[in-house]
């Protein structure tokens, strides 16, 4: 007869640091992550036949945006009223653009890259970017962290644990990989 496995009572305490929580199932978020990663490669592919279609990359991004754009205007009014866009107007300022002209180059250098080099090689690339920014953004305290932006919020590299940066150099290691066995590198 097997004993049955008991976890230690801080297992699922919410406040403990993840080197407590390992072994935990997947998150939500990371799942989420995972699909959006997933939902990338096939937008991508779709858009890739919006340009073959004759539209241009341009066309094809601004569909992509038409129809984001409609979406989350849907979902806000319906959330808040129609005097939401107003609300808004209110409250920006000229670094809100910012996030906007950055998703821009995002999906154009996304798209790019599938229609010249395919998706592995795109893929790897975008994931490295984001990895090294990641990291950087995490020890300096720019995201992801409670109590705001900054660096009094600032983890630090050493902060980061041995296993990210094992695992940041075993990505690099396998972008590298593929852009050989593409010829790219």
């Amino acid at each position: 007869m097997m004993a049955a496995r008991q976890e230690p009572r801080h297992a699922h305490s919410p406040h403990l640091s993840p080197a407590v929580r390992r072994g935990r199932p997947m998150t939500g978020a990371a799942l989420l992550c995972l699909v959006a990663g997933a939902a990338l490669v096939v937008q991508n592919a779709l858009m890739g036949a919006i340009v073959a279609r004759g539209t241009g990359l341009t066309g094809a991004l601004l569909c992509n945006s038409l129809v984001g754009l409609s979406l989350l205007g849907l979902v806000e009014a319906w959330r808040n009223g129609p005097a939401f866009p107003l609300r808004l107007a209110e409250r920006a300022e000229p670094w809100f653009l910012i996030p906007g002209l950055l998703g821009t180059l995002v999906v154009a250098a996304s798209l790019y890259g599938y229609r010249q080099q395919g998706a592995t090689v795109t893929v790897a690339m975008v994931v490295a970017g984001q990895l090294a920014a990641g990291i950087a953004g995490d020890a300096m305290g720019l995201t992801g962290r409670k109590g705001g932006l900054g660096p009094e919020t600032s983890i630090g590299l050493q902060a980061l644990g041995l296993q990210t940066w094992i695992g940041a150099a075993l990505l690099v290691a396998g972008a590298v990989l593929i852009l050989r066995g593409r010829g790219a590198v």
